[in-house]
């Protein structure tokens, strides 16, 4: 089979490139389309201020419909290069099967839901007047493609799973496109405003979702029919459920911490530091899926050789991935702080906003190094079936400090007039204050995920 041969064939920093270089690619272009329609809201003339803060009220909800896609998204691809490890053919075709059926449904679902409570849930969120009704417009179709984007996703790293790796590149660099040429058509020409960045986004993942099924049924990877073993497939779903659980967790997580970080904003400041956080949220995310890409890429590397026993070969993967990640995380942290305004210019011309949003990205990216370090021990503990222990961790990172932080912060801060730092502001210390307490919670595993490039 093609996917073996790579594997047994290629050298380290062969596998490493052909697979995390691709998801990396699939992940920034995945997320481009949040960040494409956030350029786009920032560029609506008058109600731009307005459209980011739509924008930055429905963040949590899109971060919620992400982690979900999440579970299938990325178990079942692991699962499979675990079984193409073991030369499972039966295997391999019943985890396509389960995962490819679960995502359907459970992005469905979840879509659905939403869309009966939505009214309470905006309310929730705190929005309110002309933010609310621009809301309602993006997220209504947000909802329809997040079936789209949910089972896309999951088919893409299949692809790459399956020995195609290329193809992630090729299918996101395309729907990109779309979405870019499809906002200006429906936001400048027919001046559609956020609905017409909504469709946009749409039409993109309806491609990305097609393009990849008609790729798998023309390479004869597309699922097989097989007898419905109930004992299996309920086997096949818990491990589904259990690696892609810690996934899930963390990116719901950042939903239920950007819920709270924007009841915060409008508490003690006002909706303009919404639209300020959308912006700085966007720009971190997409700082971050490089990395996530690069130990997410690798985790089907190092499944395959765990699953061979090639004990060897899997060190080394661990050893030049904690190299890679630590060299990249210094380096972006550093471009951040030179370039803060330059890139903030690129997604709104409000200079008010563009200042409120300056301190705000380097306080959150201040840490970043030491993110780069969690990460790498996340998709380690996740690769050897430790999934219990990175879940452990993932909720002692958001749960036990940073949602806390999120609240007691801007009190105290507010209150003791503190280094006189504005409380809307100060919200975002607890970020990077979060991740050094994990960083020193967690000392020894990291010391020995330093080791490895020692």
């Amino acid at each position: 089979m093609k996917s073996r041969s790579i594997f047994e064939e290629k050298s380290i920093n062969q596998l490493i490139v052909l697979f995390s270089f691709p998801t990396i690619c699939s992940l920034v272009l995945e997320s481009l389309s949040s960040m494409i329609d956030t350029v786009f809201a920032g560029h609506l003339g008058n109600i731009s201020t307005i459209a980011l803060s739509a924008m930055g009220i429905i963040n949590p909800i899109l971060l919620l419909l992400i982690a979900a896609q999440l579970i299938f998204g990325v178990s079942t691809s692991l699962l499979i290069s675990k079984r193409l490890g073991e030369n499972s053919q039966e295997k391999i075709n019943n985890t396509f099967k389960v995962g490819f059926y679960s995502c359907c449904i459970s992005s469905i679902s979840i879509s659905l839901l939403i869309f009966l409570f939505e009214n309470q849930i905006l309310s929730v969120l705190g929005a309110s007047g002309e933010v609310i009704i621009l809301a309602k417009e993006y997220l209504n179709i947000a909802l329809i493609f997040n079936v789209f984007s949910s089972t896309g996703y999951m088919l893409v790293n299949n692809i790459r799973a399956f020995g195609y790796p290329k193809i992630e590149i090729m299918v996101g660099v395309i729907s990109t496109i779309i979405n870019i040429v499809f906002n200006v058509i429906f936001t400048f020409i027919l001046n559609m405003g956020i609905k017409g960045i909504a469709l946009s986004t749409l039409i993109s993942e309806v491609f990305y979702f097609g393009f990849s099924i008609i790729f798998l049924i023309r390479k004869g990877l597309w699922i097989k029919k097989s007898s419905f073993d109930f004992k299996e497939s309920k086997e096949i779903l818990i491990s589904l459920v259990k690696i892609g659980f810690v996934q899930f967790l963390m990116q719901s997580l950042n939903s239920v911490s950007g819920f709270i970080i924007n009841k915060v904003l409008i508490k003690y400041g006002s909706v303009s530091y919404v639209g300020a956080w959308s912006i700085c949220s966007n720009i971190n995310m997409v700082i971050l899926l490089p990395l996530i890409g690069l130990t997410q890429g690798v985790q089907s590397v190092i499944s395959y050789f765990h699953g061979s026993k090639d004990k060897n070969r899997e060190d080394m993967v661990k050893s030049k991935i904690v190299r890679y990640s630590l060299i990249y995380s210094i380096c972006v942290t550093v471009l951040v702080y030179i370039f803060s305004r330059e890139i903030l210019n690129v997604f709104t011309e409000d200079i008010n906003l563009i200042m409120l949003s300056i301190p705000i990205i380097k306080i959150v990216v201040i840490t970043f190094p030491l993110v780069g370090l969690i990460y790498t021990l996340i998709t380690f503990m996740q690769v050897l079936g430790q999934e219990s222990s990175a879940s452990k961790l993932e909720l002692m990172r958001q749960v036990v400090f940073t949602i806390p932080l999120v609240i007691i912060i801007p009190i105290l801060f507010s209150n003791y007039n503190i280094l006189n730092v504005e409380p809307q502001l100060a919200v975002f210390f607890s970020m990077p204050i979060s991740t050094i307490l994990i960083i020193i919670i967690y000392f020894k595993k990291i010391k020995t995920i330093l080791k490895c490039i020692l």
